[in-house]
């Protein structure tokens, strides 16, 4: 039983391996685990200023990301606990959600400002300019299996599916 007792979990995501399970908890920590024994792995990932909203590993386990009220998306080494890079800025308001492609070369993140960007989780840039359309927080995004496509949902009723190498909107949004 994983129990976080410092705040609710939002969040969980097992890497590749099924070897760790990652939490994004209320009290603005990224937790650890070791789910064969339920205990907790090292120490709590800190440096959100809110509370985290999202988890999700590279597909390889390398690399975790985090996102929180605070705006921001965070990268981290999940081996170690340690930051990895700066922190990916440029949504206004909560990111609520990310996910990285098939080969953990992209990473989209989307949120309160109703847009999805586009990361490189290796460098920390923006990948073109955000995805808009939305007219509601974007809840959810998920890449198809070979990462010609992104999905996003929204509080607006909405799922919009984008090609992430042009920015532009797939067919009509589903509704």
């Amino acid at each position: 039983d994983v129990t976080d007792a410092r705040g609710y979990v939002r969040r969980i995501a097992f890497n590749a391996s099924g070897t760790m399970l990652a939490s994004a908890s209320q009290d603005r920590t990224v937790r650890l685990w070791d789910p064969s024994t339920g205990s907790s792995i090292d120490r709590p990932l800190t440096g959100h200023t809110e509370p985290v909203r999202g988890v999700a590993f590279t597909p390889d386990g390398l690399v975790l990301g985090s996102v929180s009220d605070d705006q921001i998306v965070r990268l981290w080494d999940p081996i170690t606990g340690n930051p990895i890079g700066q922190t990916l800025t440029g949504h206004i308001g909560s990111v609520q959600t990310l996910a990285f492609n098939a080969d953990g070369t992209m990473l989209a993140s989307g949120g309160a400002d109703e847009v999805v960007r586009l990361w490189d989780p290796g460098t920390g840039n923006p990948i073109g300019e955000p995805l808009t359309g939305h007219t509601g927080w974007v809840r959810d995004v998920t890449f198809n299996a070979d990462g010609s496509a992104i999905a996003s949902a929204s509080n607006d009723g909405t799922v919009r599916l984008w090609d992430p190498g042009t920015g532009d909107l797939i067919g009509q949004p589903l509704v």
